[in-house]
């Protein structure tokens, strides 16, 4: 009989779907779920690099949101996630221009700064809530800082992100509306700016790029200031908060961790791989195509499963289901595949890597005080509550 997991409901994700995927590797790897109007979910490693190089087969332009019953047409609104060859890559080609090595690496102090700012607020041996009082400050500030938004208006970027990503969440207030409405009133404040005087920040080199002749429309730059701050926010904080799980749930990598801080740059990767903050993006079947004999019907969604993908033992060995810190090489997914991975993979890894540079350099030990409330996402299920106390490291001095 055929595997049957609610792959459309937030509660599969944040739950441990690790044992689903695996029987769905196993024995559904293309596996068709009727909820929702009806989807393929696809979970293996070799299945999804596939549909991820081929746009031409599978578009983006329906959205990459998981399947909701609804009637999907393209996505009227000129955003580089949901945006197709050719035109996807002249996009990408422009907005990359604010996201050179020498940019990204250029902000390693800024982000140290940050960081540090934030930790200031965080004391061991006293139980603080982690997730939400120190975890998420740290990527919304940086967005707002790389966007030049003044202080005061970081803690309110933040509640428009969450509402952008987790409105089946009892805990938001807004709605995903009400918070796109906000924040494109926000960022067309921020440009109208930018466009009398420039400064030394991302929105100002987006506005002065220039590939071939030809630069952002006002649209598009809206529409990508809108995807940076979800997508450089919520990913990055879910990756800190869960990775900060994962090594309270094997302290032995926790340890190998604090004793050898060379290690933090391959266990932010095994974070990825292990975690996987993104769980999914959705693709549209463009014409009939056959994957491991299922056929997948023109107009059909595809939902590309990464969280399974990244378990999977052909590519990751015996050591698949395994938390280990010291993994290489480590070809995992979490920043999608193809066309469309992530733009912003440096900056996030800078992030996730300085922050536990100088987090561990702090503290040595966490300890879990309380249960761990996640966010009800199918995307980006994140957590909300993550009560911890933390243990003081001796004497080490952060990693520069």
């Amino acid at each position: 009989m055929e595997p049957n997991y609610p792959l459309h409901l937030p509660d599969f994700y944040i739950g441990d779907p690790a044992p689903a995927y695996r029987d769905l590797r196993r024995n559904s790897p293309v596996h068709w779920t009727s909820a929702n109007g009806g989807f393929w979910g696809i979970t293996r490693y070799e299945d999804i690099k596939f549909i991820g190089s081929r746009p031409h087969l599978f578009s983006s332009a329906k959205g990459v949101l998981m399947p909701d019953g609804k009637p999907r047409t393209a996505d009227p609104r000129p955003m580089l996630i949901t945006t197709d060859p050719p035109r996807h890559n002249a996009l990408r080609k422009l907005i990359s221009k604010g996201f050179t090595p020498r940019h990204v690496n250029a902000m390693e102090p800024d982000i140290r700064a940050i960081v540090r700012g934030v930790l200031d607020s965080a004391e061991a041996g006293v139980e603080l809530e982690y997730a939400e009082g120190l975890v998420a400050k740290v990527p919304v500030r940086i967005i707002a800082d790389l966007l030049g938004a003044p202080a005061e208006d970081w803690e309110q970027f933040r509640a428009w992100s969450d509402a952008s990503v987790g409105s089946a969440d009892p805990g938001i207030t807004l709605t995903s509306q009400e918070a796109f409405g906000a924040l494109t009133t926000y960022f067309r404040r921020l440009i109208e700016l930018r466009e009398q005087r420039r400064a030394n920040d991302l929105i100002s080199i987006l506005m002065d790029a220039e590939v071939d002749g030809e630069s952002l429309s006002h649209d598009e730059l809206m529409s990508f200031l809108h995807l940076l701050l979800v997508a450089g926010n919520e990913t990055t904080r879910n990756l800190i908060a869960l990775g900060t799980i994962a090594l309270v749930d094997h302290p032995e990598q926790l340890r190998m961790l604090v004793e050898d801080p060379s290690l933090i740059p391959s266990a932010v990767e095994e974070m990825l791989r292990y975690v996987s903050p993104v769980t999914h993006m959705t693709r549209w079947a463009t014409e009939d195509v056959e994957l491991r004999g299922r056929s997948i019907r023109e107009g059909q969604a595809v939902v590309l499963l990464y969280g399974a993908a990244n378990r999977d033992e052909d590519v990751f060995g015996d050591t698949a289901e395994q938390f280990d810190v010291t993994r290489r090489p480590n070809p995992h997914l979490a920043f999608g595949t193809g066309e469309h991975a992530c733009l912003g993979l440096s900056l996030a890894r800078l992030e996730a890597r300085v922050f536990f540079e100088e987090f561990l350099a702090r503290f040595d030990r966490v300890e879990l005080t309380g249960e761990v409330l996640r966010m009800r996402s199918t995307m980006v299920p994140g957590v909300r509550t993550m009560h911890v106390r933390l243990g003081a490291a001796s004497g080490k001095a952060p990693v520069r």
